[in-house]
């Protein structure tokens, strides 16, 4: 059974609609994110679930319940922000049995579910620590015991990671997902972040201008997008426009000096305007004498520790992307060379996307 369905959810501001009819299903138990860039409105349904909006129209259900105008302390829902709002004042223990205190429950018991808590997320023995005496990730992680400690069926999260320098970040996406497991709660995670989004998630929503453009797996969503903005936001690629053609026993697609072959079973049709997707890491460096591939001239090189991206100019000074391990000195700008990729490399996007920027 689905912990939250959305149902032709809108959301709008005035004459502004935030969030365009969405509709969304999210497991029990499941790791799903929202991901989009800055404006897509993915805090905005996020607010919608946690009850700090209300829905301008459609349905939001969670547990198969109405919850369109349930107030945020009646809703089976926690949210952890990326300002923790920590009470600096109160020790760790204080902090994490907040919410049960309002509820009236019995100290014995605060203090064996505040313990177990502590335990979830790697504090245990910190109960009588100042908040200002922790690290940012011991105090994000005392926010996700107070958030838990409450047994909500879903734990809303918005960017609680972003605050934080890259390593800690990499530390705690393990500690979160760890965490997911081991209580089997619901996590909704809205993120800008693409690696994190692909690390964290069991599924997610990739937003775009108030829709969702794609729901599916991190493999799905990078090895099948279903539109030129899924291809360009998650990750990097090419996006490759031109009209399918039949040479022999092939079908090609030919955008400029660029000529892909594609696989039949794309459903793709002779005649047919094609989009296609040519991941960087697909294509291959060749020297300029080889006899085969596409002439290229090395414009940029962007050089990120376990791979390379080079900015390519091609004949028709166009820009490919084209990504490489580092395991040689990268090439010299200006360098002539020559690139290639496998059969069938490229991917072919069907649907049509809102916004198709490479970058």
């Amino acid at each position: 059974m689905a912990d939250v369905v959305l149902k032709a959810v809108e959301k709008s501001f005035g004459s502004d609609r935030v969030v365009k009819s969405i509709d969304l299903s999210v497991e029990k138990g499941e790791f799903f994110s929202l991901l989009g860039p800055s404006g897509c409105g993915k805090t905005t349904t996020l607010r919608m679930i946690a009850g700090l909006e209300t829905p301008s129209s459609g349905d939001l259900l969670i547990r198969g319940e109405r919850m369109n105008n349930v107030p945020i302390n009646r809703r089976p829902t926690n949210l952890v922000f990326q300002r923790l709002a920590l009470f600096p004042h109160l020790d760790v223990m204080e902090n994490v049995a907040f919410g049960l205190r309002l509820k009236g429950m019995p100290r014995s018991e605060i203090q064996r579910r505040v313990a177990d808590m502590l335990d979830v997320v790697s504090l245990a023995g910190f109960q009588t620590r100042r908040v200002a005496e922790l690290s940012g990730g011991q105090q994000q992680r005392v926010a996700i015991a107070r958030a838990l400690v409450n047994e909500p069926a879903v734990l809303l999260l918005d960017e609680p990671l972003g605050a934080l320098d890259l390593k800690l970040q990499l530390k705690l996406q393990r500690e979160l997902k760890r965490i997911q497991r081991k209580t089997g709660t619901t996590f909704i995670y809205v993120t800008h972040n693409q690696a994190e989004a692909l690390t964290l998630s069991d599924r997610l929503a990739v937003m775009n201008e108030g829709r969702i453009e794609q729901i599916g797996t991190p493999a799905e969503m990078y090895l099948g997008s279903a539109t030129s903005f899924v291809a360009s936001f998650i990750g990097r690629t090419n996006l490759i426009k031109g009209r399918v053609e039949r040479r022999g026993a092939e079908m090609r697609v030919t955008d400029g000096p660029l000529v892909i072959v594609v696989n039949e079973a794309t459903g793709l049709v002779e005649a047919d305007m094609a989009v296609l997707s040519l991941r960087p890491e697909r294509i291959s460096i060749l020297p300029a004498s080889a006899g085969e591939g596409v002439d290229a001239t090395v414009s940029e090189v962007e050089f990120l520790g376990s791979t390379i991206l080079y900015r390519m100019r091609l004949t028709d000074d166009r820009l490919l992307l084209v990504q490489t391990l580092a395991d040689a000195a990268p090439l010299s700008e200006g360098m002539a060379t020559r690139l290639s990729w496998d059969k069938h490399a490229a991917l072919s996007i069907r649907n049509t996307s809102v916004s198709e920027d490479v970058e």
